[in-house]
């Protein structure tokens, strides 16, 4: 009796224990971008409890970071928790970046952010461990832990914006690589006699199918063409033009803007079937343009890749819309830490929590 007793005892305490380890617990999440900082507060499970934003356009680092540190504090205050209650901070900016010392270095899309110690000065500022990782590698973390990649082993998201990036899952783990530049896909260079990149090199994935690069090339030839159709879509004003407009031009089925797409999802194509092959994953998921857009661009790019990797790999990958959507910056940051604590053996991965 007194063995039985005993391991009742035994039984009901560890299971409390484990209760208790396995209670979701709250995480600070910071995605900064050129125009706006993304800070949230998400539970573990990845409950998103409240999120809010900071101001980021052209503004120094000294007025933004005091402003994250306020955001976060209010958003702990504002859902009945301390700073005592909170497991990590985690961040995320624009390449490049140190990451073994969290430091900022010099983004082109954040000019006035010059080696800024960010990962040293949040956890400083809430008194707990912070973790950092470039915007590409948190947006593939948090759909892999939240989103569309939940449960695989190999994943790639791939941010398909005014550039081009991708966070890499392979075999369970995010690759960063030797310089930590894994996952810059954009720069694959697809034709070496292409138009000239942000980055330096020629023919870029990115100067072909970068929102940005596309923007501009149609802003260049549409500039002496005020009756075009993508020109009046844009209100008669060609520096307006964007990747909206231009999207909305094709399903104008104005002739130029149709043309424009066909070789834009050309090079997309040509660049996943690359990515089918190099990385063999079971999940491809897109960002950004490709969730605004939907048939748009995913029916004209599963037409197309075919040509340009193998039937094994691409037909074992799914290639899909981004699950989080909108909600992927209010992720990102979080993600960073959440997957630091899986790193170091603190935090299991959703699906094998169950």
């Amino acid at each position: 009796m007194y063995i039985v007793s005993l391991f009742l005892f035994f039984f009901v305490f560890f299971r409390k224990e484990t209760q208790i380890m396995a209670k979701p617990f709250p995480i600070l999440g910071f995605d900064v971008g050129g125009t706006k900082v993304a800070v949230s507060l998400v539970l573990s499970d990845g409950t998103l409890v409240a999120s809010s934003r900071v101001p980021n356009k052209e503004r120094e680092p000294d007025d933004v970071l005091p402003a994250m540190v306020s955001a976060g504090k209010s958003l702990l205050a504002d859902a009945g928790m301390t700073r005592d209650d909170l497991k990590a901070v985690g961040v995320c900016t624009p390449s490049p970046l140190d990451f073994k010392n969290g430091i900022v270095m010099a983004p082109s899309n954040l000019k006035k952010w010059k080696h800024v110690p960010i990962r040293d000065y949040l956890a400083d500022a809430f008194g707990v461990r912070a973790f950092f990782d470039n915007d590409s590698n948190a947006s593939g973390l948090a759909e892999w832990l939240f989103g569309s990649g939940v449960g695989s082993q190999d994943m790639l998201y791939i941010s398909i914006s005014t550039g081009i990036g991708a966070g890499v899952i392979a075999n369970g783990r995010l690759v960063r690589g030797a310089t930590c530049d894994a996952g810059e896909v954009g720069h694959m260079v697809l034709d070496a006699d292409g138009s000239l990149c942000n980055c330096g090199l020629r023919g870029c994935w990115e100067a072909f199918s970068g929102g940005r690069a596309i923007a501009q090339r149609v802003q260049r030839e549409l500039a002496n063409s005020p009756n075009s159709t993508v020109v009046q879509l844009a209100g008669g004003i060609v520096d307006n033009i964007d990747m909206k407009t231009i999207s909305d031009a094709v399903e104008a089925n104005d002739p130029y803007a149709c043309a424009i797409w066909d070789e834009m999802m050309e090079r997309h194509a040509q660049a996943i079937g690359m990515l089918h092959n190099i990385f063999n994953p079971s999940i491809i998921a897109l960002g950004t343009i490709a969730i605004q857009c939907g048939d748009l661009f995913m029916k004209p790019l599963f037409e197309r890749v075919k040509k340009y990797g193998w039937k094994q790999p691409r037909e074992a990958c799914a290639i899909v819309p981004g699950k989080l959507g909108s909600k992927l910056g209010e992720y990102a940051g979080a993600a960073v830490a959440l997957y630091a604590l899986h790193e170091i053996g603190e935090w299991d991965l959703p699906w094998q929590a169950e």
